[in-house]
């Protein structure tokens, strides 16, 4: 714990050399994070979230084309492998031993190119995106989240794509498709582990090129949410406040304020609160589930619960706030692939080298005023809602 507790607070004392100078525009950024206790690495690349207008859920369809073979390359030399997509980038995180630095970021650079797939690759590909975008309007807890940020963030369309899209994607030219994605300049690579910056930097020298050309911009369709409101045994609602002005570290201590303060007043209903942070924008966002008989009473106090947190802040609260949002970085970050992904995550909204930890020094820096500061801006602004109620069951 006290490794990573100094990772965060001195950022720069743990990189192996000073920070690099900004990369060339043809090459992809790349951070390391030495940590020479264990002989292993994480390494994390990602590609910036930019499917073509018309082919969303591009970027996620590759990585099913690509995983399998990839699985296979790193499980020679005992490694595993992670691949997600977020609103931000499509996202491959290998671990595996740091002696295989050089053969893992050559396995990791076989996904910069263009995937090759058969017919039956394919169509078992756009059936998985399928039922994932499925899976996220059937299931209530998803849905109320999914729906919330369609509200929010129009632009960010779901990772699995859209019926339109995928029509368009099983009969695409895969390399067109990664044309109008692919640049070496929209490449983050994050290592931490047993390794040095100028072996990273090495290991992946040789990334494709960029190769030009593209698909023909079309218009992508997104089904609304109100079409197909899942069913569910105890009503569901969410509430999320569009937050893109408020600073991180203080709408960080206000989300965990909230949920505490929410969850100590509604002991019989399941309560989240979450901070959404991508590179659409930050919001607050609220779900809570609960029984049919308590919908209204739990409205009520969601309804109030701004005011009243406002209400009942002083420094102690924050302080201790704020200590315990430090806590769950370090706990979540307690392995190196999840420290990575914590690294990786700030350099795919576009934040510069060293972001990850100073936001973990301004978190113990919010204030009450701070606080106070971001409740004032959601109470000014018009929240998104969304609403499940219980499945009625017929009588007997």
């Amino acid at each position: 714990m006290l490794n990573l507790a100094v990772a965060f607070a001195l950022a720069a004392a743990l990189d192996t050399v000073p920070p690099p100078p900004a990369p060339r525009a043809a090459e992809p950024a790349v951070v390391v994070l030495r940590q020479p206790a264990l002989p292993i690495v994480a390494l994390r690349l990602s590609l910036l979230a930019d499917d073509p207008p018309g082919y969303a859920g591009a970027g996620h369809l590759m990585q099913h084309l690509i995983l399998p073979r990839l699985e296979e390359r790193v499980a020679r030399v005992g490694g595993r492998v992670q691949a997600v997509r977020t609103s931000d980038a499509v996202v491959y995180t290998v671990v595996g031993p740091a002696a295989e630095l050089g053969y893992l970021a050559e396995s990791l650079n076989a996904v910069l190119r263009p995937p090759a797939a058969g017919t039956v690759e394919m169509l078992s590909a756009v059936a998985a995106l399928g039922q994932e975008r499925g899976a996220e309007r059937e299931i209530a807890p998803q849905y109320v989240r999914a729906a919330l940020r369609a509200r929010l963030f129009p632009d960010d369309l779901p990772a699995a794509g859209t019926e339109s899209a995928l029509a368009r994607l099983n009969t695409a030219r895969m390399e067109a498709v990664w044309a109008a994605m692919y640049r070496p300049e929209r490449v983050s690579i994050v290592a931490v582990g047993d390794v040095e910056m100028e072996g990273v930097r090495r290991a992946f020298r040789d990334v494709p090129p960029a190769s030009g050309g593209g698909v023909a911009p079309l218009a992508d369709t997104v089904r609304a949410f109100a079409a197909d409101t899942p069913q569910a045994t105890r009503g569901w609602f969410g509430r999320a406040w569009n937050a893109s002005a408020a600073d991180p570290a203080a709408l960080t201590v206000t989300t965990r304020l909230l949920r505490t303060h929410l969850r100590r007043r509604m002991t019989r209903s399941a309560v989240d609160v979450e901070h959404w942070w991508t590179h659409h924008g930050q919001a607050l966002a609220l779900v809570v589930a609960t029984a049919d008989s308590l919908m209204p009473v739990a409205r009520r106090t969601v309804e109030g619960s701004l005011t009243s947190l406002r209400g009942s802040l002083d420094e102690t609260l924050v302080r201790d706030a704020a200590a315990g949002v430090r806590r769950e970085m370090l706990f979540f970050a307690r392995t190196p692939e999840r420290m990575a992904d914590v690294l990786g995550g700030f350099a795919d909204r576009g934040e510069e080298a060293g972001s990850a930890q100073r936001f973990y020094g301004a978190v113990a820096a919010v204030t009450e005023a701070d606080v106070r500061a971001v409740l004032d801006l959601l109470l000014a602004a018009e929240p998104a809602i969304v609403e499940v109620p219980p499945q009625r069951l017929p009588r007997q």
